[in-house]
């Protein structure tokens, strides 16, 4: 008699345990949602503010390339500023391919699959980066031998060049900076990285529960 007591005890104990373990895990579930849905709302306010300053970058160089406001006489000196057009337009087409691939996600899904859907698709944008900085840092160098034609004939040859020293030093201290404080490094990816790696573990703590 008491062996049966104590076995519907045990059963209802484990049903009560089995029923705590389902609550943490949709509670733990909803937690790193949350954190995740955070996370990428902060992601397409930051691309929106990326899509106007593209825009505004395309309608200026435009201007500079047709008004020719720096009074360049030479073909040549427009090379940086056609550069740097095509790096904005390939920037603005792949932001959209970006935003396109994070929208086809769905985080009605698993969202440790969700996590690591998002966590893929800038992976796979790892090389566009990459090259994407080396445009960038190529033009901000090139750009001021474009007014070097103009200091030379207001301040003479060594002066000028001496100008453009200067400015391309300024160019690549801002980089290393830059570099240096993280700039270049995409947060958002980190965070969805730290919301991936707790939720495994959590889970990974939720089925050793199940299995005690």
């Amino acid at each position: 008699m008491e062996l049966e007591l104590m076995k519907k005890s045990w059963a209802v104990l484990d049903k009560k345990i089995q029923q705590a373990v389902t609550l943490n895990e949709k509670l733990i579930e909803n937690i790193i949602s949350s954190r995740a849905t955070t996370t990428i709302e902060s992601i397409k306010r930051l691309y929106t503010f990326f899509y106007t300053m593209l825009i505004v970058e395309f309608i200026f160089i435009v201007a500079i390339l047709f008004g020719n406001p720096f009074d360049f006489t030479f073909n040549i000196q427009f090379i940086p500023y056609v550069l740097l057009l095509s790096g904005v337009t390939i920037a603005f087409v792949n932001l959209l391919r970006i935003s396109a691939a994070i929208r086809a996600l769905s985080p009605a899904v698993d969202i440790g699959e969700y996590l690591r859907g998002i966590i893929l698709v800038y992976d796979r944008n790892k090389k566009f980066e990459k090259w994407f900085g080396v445009i960038l840092l190529s033009v901000g160098l090139l750009i001021p031998f474009s007014f070097l034609p103009q200091k030379m004939e207001r301040v003479g040859y060594w002066s000028a060049l001496g100008d453009i020293v200067v400015m391309v030093a300024i160019t690549l201290l801002l980089y290393f900076l830059a570099f240096k404080f993280g700039a270049f490094k995409n947060r958002h990816k980190i965070k969805l990285e730290k919301d991936l790696a707790d939720w495994n573990e959590l889970k990974r703590l939720s089925n050793d529960l199940q299995h005690q």
